[in-house]
């Protein structure tokens, strides 16, 4: 069993670095950006998307944890919205520790997360993945999750 308890700002900063070097790196390999800049435009998403860090309006932070574990097994980062009076949720990082994987802990994290975004009056949830990553694809359809568009990109040598 999980339980997403709210990140510290130690915690936080602890995540930032290595968030923002990994969506820069998974950037470069979707070919959506060249090597030299995808640093710098991971920066300046972070830093649009949570000016305030952890304490960013309609942005929800957690650590994710196991009744046996007394370090973190993951993260998730979601934003409530609203829009045309609908509320929804954005997962913008989710991510299982490599060392707690295929252990069933991303399952039970969304499960976790449809409930309490079902309590702040949210019916969606939406995200992003990118294409390579096929474990990713195959664990949100396996919980529903589908497709709503398909991005596609050809890099021209």
């Amino acid at each position: 069993m999980v339980r997403l308890v709210p990140m510290s700002e130690a915690e936080f900063l602890r995540y930032l670095e290595p968030a923002v070097e990994g969506y820069a790196q998974a950037h470069i390999k979707a070919g959506d950006c060249d090597r030299e800049d995808a640093l710098a435009l991971a920066q300046a998403d972070y830093a649009s998307l949570l000016p305030q860090g952890v304490a960013t309006k309609d942005n929800h932070l957690f650590s994710i944890y196991t009744a046996d574990s007394p370090t973190p097994v993951g993260m998730i980062w979601f934003a409530s919205r609203e829009k045309r009076s609908k509320k929804s949720a954005y997962i913008y990082d989710f991510e299982i520790y490599p060392e707690f994987r295929r252990k069933g802990y991303g399952v039970e994290t969304l499960k976790k997360l449809e409930e309490l975004v079902a309590a702040m009056g949210i019916s969606r949830i939406s995200l992003n993945v990118m294409g390579w990553n096929l474990a990713a694809r195959a664990l949100y359809e396996k919980q529903g999750y589908g497709v709503a568009g398909i991005g596609m990109t050809k890099v021209l040598a």
